[in-house]
């Protein structure tokens, strides 16, 4: 795979310059803010106190848990696991949501750690004083990806990387990552809504962000940290005109961005 480009050179100028012109702020009209009455009627109360979801030889998943954790998985390989370490337990709902396998979680201490246990049924249930469980749907509402890439990019550590690895960006794979984070909630939030030309640029950026990844050097380093800001600068406008949720920093189920921190290599929701 050849080196990234910049993105002036493959053309790039034309989204750059379109900023938030108005044919890409029609998305936001209809959109729903943050924690709509359904969403808050379902979580917290939905689930259940004092009840652990036990594996009982037959409902446990093994799956790759690092998206969620980085520690306290089976047999410390959090590649394959029904459980990982969690600080809170809305990271253990989202991560059942996420993964396809999963139909319930539980979530409570075990030695000496809180942990959350993954499951393909509620048959293993029993009493357990202060664990919660809860099925697939029971999960906090969601926070739109408009703000997550919004946020992310705009983290006074990563902005700190722009000019390259420094004493100020000390870590390439945790900036990369939160780049990568960023661009992921990007895509999302632009699928069907950016022109072919936008999407063909964010999609560039997201693979050479991927493949960045895969062999991190400090050549390219920062082409690729330039490619993310340039296209992050172009859509900035755009992505500050959805609505904008009220989130509580000191929530531990929330992705390391929001609360003012980088991601971690392979985890947003640990160092």
């Amino acid at each position: 795979r050849q080196p990234p480009a910049p993105l002036a050179a493959m053309g790039c100028r034309s989204l750059l310059a379109r900023r938030a012109t108005a044919p890409l702020l029609w998305l936001v009209l209809g959109a729903e803010p943050f924690g709509g009455a359904g969403d808050l009627a379902s979580y917290p109360n939905c689930v259940e106190s004092n009840i652990v979801l036990r594996n009982a030889g037959a409902h446990a998943i093994f799956v790759d848990v690092t998206a969620y954790a980085n520690k306290g998985c089976w047999q410390d390989n959090c590649r394959s696991s029904d459980k990982f370490a969690a600080g809170a337990r809305g990271i253990c709902a989202i991560a059942c949501l996420e993964i396809d396998e999963c139909t319930h979680w539980a979530y409570g201490e075990q030695d000496g750690g809180l942990q959350c246990f993954l499951r393909k049924s509620d048959l293993g249930r029993e009493q357990a004083q202060g664990w919660d469980a809860g099925p697939k749907d029971c999960v906090p509402p969601a926070l739109p990806d408009a703000f997550l890439a919004l946020v992310a990019s705009e983290l006074e550590s990563l902005r700190a990387c722009d000019a390259g690895r420094s004493a100020d960006c000390p870590d390439m794979g945790r900036a990369m990552a939160t780049w990568r984070f960023a661009i992921s909630s990007l895509q999302r939030v632009a699928q069907g809504h950016l022109d072919a030309n936008a999407m063909h640029f964010v999609e560039q950026v997201s693979e050479d962000t991927d493949s960045f990844m895969a062999q991190m050097t400090e050549e390219n380093f920062p082409v690729v940290i330039s490619n993310n800001r340039q296209l992050f600068q172009a859509l900035r406008g755009w992505l500050a005109s959805h609505p904008l949720p009220e989130a509580d920093l000191n929530d531990l189920s929330l992705p390391n961005v929001v609360r003012g921190q980088l991601c971690g290599v392979t985890s947003c929701y640990v160092e």
